[in-house]
C-alpha cells in the first residue's frame, strides 16, 4: 500500500468512525482471545497471499476457538477487508508478523499485524503495522488502525519486521513493540535498526508517547537491532522487560557482523535504554527468540534460534542465563544442538535447527519446554523437535520429533515442504494442555498449510491430527500464499 502524507488524518478518522473508546473490562482478555469467550483463537499468517490481482500482498487467517477446539469457520483479513486502512498491493507482505494483547483492556484481545514491506511514497519499503481490535463478534475490521513509524518513515527500514507485546511502562495496559531492523542512518547503508514501543491505553495503541530504542553504538556496534523481539520479566520485578535480538549480517566469505541480544528494562514510563547481554558471531542470522524458565535457574532465560551461524551450519539454540543484578548481566550461555545426548536427530549441513521456536510447559512439570522447527531438514522437508526442560538442564530423555512421516500426521515428507516453518503452543480448548500448531509454508509449491496436534498428559497426540489449508477453507486465491509462514503465539 502507498500511504499518503495525510496518514495521520486517516488514523484519526478511523478512530472517530469507530465511536467512543470502550470501557475498561474487569479482566483483561488473554492474547488471541478476540471474542472474549475465554478461548484463544489461532492466527495463521500468509504473507505471500494473492489478494485479487496483487501478488504477495499478504493476509492473515483467524480460526475461532471454543471448548471443543478450533473451528474451521475462518475469518480472512487483508488490507482489502472492509475498514482496514490502505489497500492490498503487490509486495506488502501483510501478515509477515503477528502479535496480540488486549491493548485497550475492554475484555477482547486485539491483533497487531506487521507489513514490513509496505511502500510509502518517497521512502520505499518503510513498513507499517495494522492493529485490528476485538469485539464480541471477534476481530472488528471496522475498528482498525494503520500505524507507520511515529518518528517518521525511513527508507527501506522494514518497520513491523518483528513484534512483541507487554506492559513495558507499568501503567496496566499492554504495549506494542515494533522492530525496524533495516533502519539506516541517512547517507549510510549499514542496517543498524531501531525498536519503537507504542503505548496501549483506553483508546488502544497510540503513537503519542512512543519510545524509540536504538542499537548499541561504539566500535562493536549492533547491526539489524530489532530483527527479533520477545517479552518477559527477566529481573522479576513484576513488570515486563523487552528482549531485543540484533540479527547481524551473515557473510561466510567476508566476515559479516555478529549478532547480539539486549534487554530493555521495563518500569514506570517505559524502557529508556537497552543493555547488551551477549554479542557473538554465533548469533548472526538469528530467526527466533523466546523467553521462559527451562533449566531451573529460578529466573527466566532467553532462548535464541540461530539456524545457520558461521560456527555450525546445521543450526542450534543458545540458552542465555542472566544474573540477579541491576542492571542484569550475562551469567551463562548453553548451546543445544541435535548432536547432544538425548536430542533426536543428528547435525547435518543446512538443517536449520532452531529456525522457529515456541516455549511453554508442555508436560506441566513446572519447567518450560521447547518446540523448535528445523526447516532445512531432509532437503527442506522439515521437522519439529520437542525438548523438555528440567531442574538443572534440558532433559536427556523423553524428547521427540514430528514430521510428515510421523504416524497420524497426514501428508508425506517431501523436499521443499518446510514442515516447521513456524510453531505455536497455545491451549486453545483450555483443557489444561498446550496444543501444538506447525506451519508448513512450502507445502504444495508454497500453497502452504498447518498441522494441529492436540495436547495430552504426555505431550501431544497425533490421534485426530488435523491438516488445514487455504484450499480446504475455500479461499479463492490459495496459490503460493505461504500459508503457515507465521503463527500467532
Amino acid at each position: 500500500m502507498k500511504r499518503p502524507a495525510f496518514a495521520a488524518v486517516l488514523v484519526l478518522l478511523t478512530a472517530l468512525l469507530a465511536g467512543p473508546p470502550p470501557a475498561v473490562a474487569a479482566t483483561t482478555a488473554r492474547p488471541f482471545d478476540f471474542d472474549g469467550n475465554g478461548y484463544p483463537d489461532l492466527v495463521v499468517g500468509a504473507p505471500d497471499l494473492t489478494v485479487r490481482t496483487a501478488l504477495f500482498a499478504g493476509g492473515v487467517v483467524v480460526l475461532p476457538a471454543f471448548a471443543r477446539g478450533l473451528s474451521s469457520m475462518e475469518k480472512v483479513i487483508t488490507q482489502s477487508s472492509r475498514g482496514v486502512p490502505g489497500a492490498s498491493e503487490t509486495g506488502d507482505k501483510f501478515g509477515k508478523t503477528v502479535a496480540s494483547a488486549d491493548f485497550d483492556r475492554d475484555g477482547y484481545a486485539d491483533l497487531a499485524v506487521g507489513q514490513p514491506r509496505e511502500t510509502i511514497p518517497g521512502f520505499g519499503t518503510a513498513g507499517a503495522v495494522t492493529v485490528v481490535y476485538g469485539s464480541v463478534r471477534g476481530l472488528d475490521t471496522l475498528r482498525s488502525t494503520g500505524i507507520t513509524d511515529p518518528s517518521g518513515p525511513a527508507e527501506a527500514a522494514f518497520f513491523g519486521e518483528a513484534l512483541a507485546t507487554g506492559d513495558f511502562n507499568a501503567d496496566g495496559y499492554p504495549d506494542l513493540a515494533v522492530g525496524a531492523p533495516a533502519y539506516a542512518l541517512p547517507n549510510t547503508l549499514t542496517p543498524l535498526g531501531t525498536v519503537t514501543i507504542l503505548p496501549g491505553g483506553p483508546t488502544g495503541v497510540a503513537t503519542t508517547g512512543a519510545i524509540v530504542l536504538d542499537h548499541q553504538a561504539g566500535p562493536d556496534f549492533d547491526v539489524s537491532f530489532g530483527s527479533e523481539l520477545a517479552a518477559g520479566d527477566l529481573d522479576q520485578d513484576g513488570t515486563a522487560d523487552l528482549v531485543v535480538g540484533s540479527g547481524g549480517v551473515e557473510d561466510v566469505c567476508c566476515g559479516g557482523y555478529p549478532g547480539s541480544v539486549s534487554y530493555c528494562r521495563g518500569g514506570t514510563g517505559g524502557p529508556t535504554r537497552c543493555a547488551r547481554l551477549f554479542h557473538e558471531v554465533s548469533l548472526a542470522g538469528m530467526t527466533s527468540l523466546v523467553v521462559g524458565n527451562m533449566v531451573g535457574t529460578g529466573r527466566p532465560e532467553i532462548v535464541v534460534g540461530s539456524p545457520s551461524p558461521f560456527w555450525q551450519a546445521a543450526g542450534g539454540l543458545l540458552l542465555i542465563e542472566v544474573d540477579g543484578g541491576v542492571p542484569l548481566a550475562l551469567a551463562n550461555v548453553r548451546f543445544l544442538s541435535q548432536d547432544l545426548p538425548g536430542i533426536p536427530g543428528h547435525d547435518e549441513a543446512w538443517d536449520h535447527f532452531g529456525y522457529s521456536l515456541a516455549m511453554g510447559d508442555i508436560d506441566r512439570d513446572g519447567y518450560s519446554d521447547l518446540a523448535t522447527g528445523a526447516d532445512g531438514e531432509d532437503s527442506r522437508a522439515g521437522r519439529v523437535t520437542v525438548v523438555h526442560g528440567g531442574p538443572t538442564s534440558w532433559r536427556a530423555q523423553g524428547n521427540y520429533i514430528y514430521d510428515q512421516n510421523t504416524p497420524g500426521i497426514s501428508g508425506a515428507s517431501e523436499p521443499g515442504d518446510i514442515f516447521g516453518s513456524s510453531v505455536s503452543l497455545i491451549d486453545h480448548d483450555r483443557d489444561g494442555h498446550l496444543d501444538l500448531t506447525v506451519g508448513i509454508e512450502g507445502e504444495n509449491h508454497h500453497f502452504g498449510g498447518i498441522t494441529l496436534l492436540s495436547g495430552s498428559g504426555r505431550g501431544f497426540t497425533t490421534t485426530g491430527a488435523r491438516r488445514i489449508s487455504l484450499t480446504g477453507l475455500g479461499y479463492a486465491y490459495p496459490a503460493e500464499s505461504s500459508f503457515g509462514a507465521t503463527l500467532g503465539g
